[in-house]
């Protein structure tokens, strides 16, 4: 029997994504119920070889440029691009919104967020400097601080606890909230915020922005237990008949020190021990010459600390060379700025002088060395004297006591991976959507969707040639000299005028699309948009049948 094709005048409505409108928040793809939207890359016009500071690159350039993006760069998820072109919208609640779902803290991450969307922003690849993106997040995140808080919604019977009100905890328990757990932090100390407050200088955070957004968790429905040490194991066994999954985010308080010939308990601070001290309120002073052994982020802020506490001058030695520091580059500029010497490549050997009194630190260079065992061999014949009257050990952080179980869920730096701000409350997230995965009965995916980008549709394009020419005001600092006599913020932050002029900056090289074929135009997507004029409902004939 011959088939016959069938045309059907019924009408249904797929959504349409307007390339040109859409600021790439994501909204639309995280509620799209089945997957039909995703995120695409424009691609660059590289017709032009002197329209751009940057010059002219070729095919394979323009192919690379569509595989990365500032959203996939962020460890949490944000799309920079979308709460940048919000702004720029006028839409500045909705544009801190697009933050706070995923962290409570914009604002504490545009203080110390060491911003890897900026990395990797096709403004600085294309043009000529990466946008501001952590500026912009702090400027948004000051603007709604004090905004009283939406109450969580609770939704589900399933109690969780939480261990821990460092970032990583604290991001876990209001992930966990926004999706409709009744969630308990228990802490060993005083108040909630960690590292946060005992372990970042004032010069670098303001601790009243940590406790003001920590604040708002409460307002909005998460219950704190404080002054609670639980005794393990006896006190996870009775957390575990209250609730029904518990997240360890314990962090890594307690420095490991470094048992060098020479050791003495007077002259010789550990990093995360002096700083607590100092953000308490304790009164420290240093003089003199002093040495920091590490070449990490801690290793940067306490040097810049000592400064400020007296020290005449202070030196940071470290394993790995200039380039393999762990500490970020603006970090260690920073500390250069401010006078710190740096001899990175060496090891220390012991410290001198007698009895209680430290005269100072023998170190060689040293080659070979394994950053994952952090092995080495020593050079022979380089060794040298640096004298010092106090030395501050900076070589990195471990647990009070492990908290083990096959059935708990691990945030922060006990968790693996990297260990700065940003990844601990990365890592507090990812714990969220575990628990929320394993307790709905879902395949736990990591929020795969949410990392994965393809080239755009060719009728979208970003034109470096038309960017706006003016010059843009760069990020102003504290003179040097001036940052030394306390410990007000080295950077000030946007002004109103400056953030206008920033978010201009933005090329706009992202947006999402829909996939007809998966569409069931059920208008999720075009209701939870929030700038409004980017998605439209497009009434379609219904696909041909085939009738036997």
């Amino acid at each position: 029997m011959q088939k016959q094709v069938i045309v059907e005048q019924k009408n249904a409505a797929i959504a349409s994504i307007d390339g040109d409108r859409c600021v790439n928040c994501g909204q639309c793809e995280e509620y799209c119920p089945v997957e039909a939207i995703s995120e695409c890359q424009k691609e660059i016009c590289h017709l032009c070889p002197d329209c751009t500071e940057v010059g002219a690159f070729g095919v394979k350039k323009v192919k690379e440029l569509q595989d990365v993006a500032c959203t996939l760069a962020c460890p949490l998820g944000i799309s920079p691009q979308g709460y940048i072109n919000l702004l720029k919208a006028g839409k500045r609640k909705e544009a801190y919104q697009i933050i706070y779902e995923k962290t409570p803290f914009p604002s504490i991450l545009g203080y110390i967020c060491h911003h890897p969307c900026e990395d990797v922003c096709k403004r600085g690849t294309i043009v000529d400097q990466p946008m501001h993106i952590r500026a912009l997040k702090r400027h948004l995140g000051l603007e709604f601080i004090d905004e009283e808080p939406e109450p969580y919604p609770v939704i589900h019977d399933r109690h969780i606890a939480v261990i821990g009100a460092g970032p990583a905890g604290l991001t876990a328990a209001h992930c966990l909230a926004n999706r409709g757990y009744p969630v308990t932090v228990f802490e060993q100390n005083g108040e909630a915020g960690g590292m946060l407050l005992r372990g970042i200088p004032d010069f670098r955070l303001d601790k009243a922005a940590v406790r003001k957004e920590i604040k708002k968790l409460e307002k909005a429905g998460i219950e704190f237990v404080f002054n609670t040490k639980l005794n393990y194991p006896a006190a996870i066994a009775e957390l575990r008949e209250d609730y029904d999954k518990i997240v360890v985010a314990v962090g890594t308080q307690v420095s490991k020190g470094l048992p060098i010939e020479g050791w003495r308990t007077d002259q010789v601070h550990l990093a995360v021990n002096l700083m607590e001290k100092v953000n308490t309120g304790a009164d420290v002073q240093l003089s003199g010459n002093g040495v920091v052994i590490g070449g990490g982020s801690v290793a940067m802020d306490v040097a810049r600390t000592a400064l400020r506490l007296g020290a005449d001058q202070v030196t940071v030695i470290c394993l790995e060379c200039a380039e393999e520091m762990p500490a970020h580059p603006w970090e260690i500029e920073e500390a250069r700025e401010e006078g710190i010497e740096i001899i990175s490549g060496v090891a220390p050997l012991k410290y001198l002088g007698w009895a209680q009194q430290l005269e100072g630190v023998e170190y060689a260079e040293i080659e070979n060395l394994d950053l994952e065992s952090f092995k080495f061999d020593l050079k022979k014949g380089t060794e040298k004297k640096l004298p010092a009257d106090f030395a501050i050990v900076a070589t990195g952080q471990r647990t009070d006591k492990p908290i083990e179980g096959d059935d708990l869920v691990y945030a922060g730096d006990i968790a693996g991976g990297d260990c700065s701000v940003l990844d601990a409350m990365a890592s507090g997230r990812a714990a969220a959507i575990r628990i929320d995965d394993e307790l709905s009965g879902r395949e736990y995916l990591d929020y795969a969707v949410e990392r994965q980008i393809s080239p755009g549709d060719r009728r979208y394009k970003v034109y470096p040639a038309v960017r706006l020419k003016i010059p843009f005001p760069d990020l102003e600092m504290l003179d040097p000299k001036e940052r030394l006599n306390s410990f007000d913020l080295v950077e000030p932050g946007l002004t109103d005028a400056q953030a206008e002029l920033e978010v201009l900056r933005c090329l706009s090289c992202g947006y999402r699309q829909v996939d007809p074929d998966k569409c069931i135009g059920c208008g999720v997507c075009q209701k939870v948009c929030p700038k409004g004029d980017v998605i439209s409902m497009v009434a379609v004939p219904e696909a041909e049948k085939e009738e036997a």
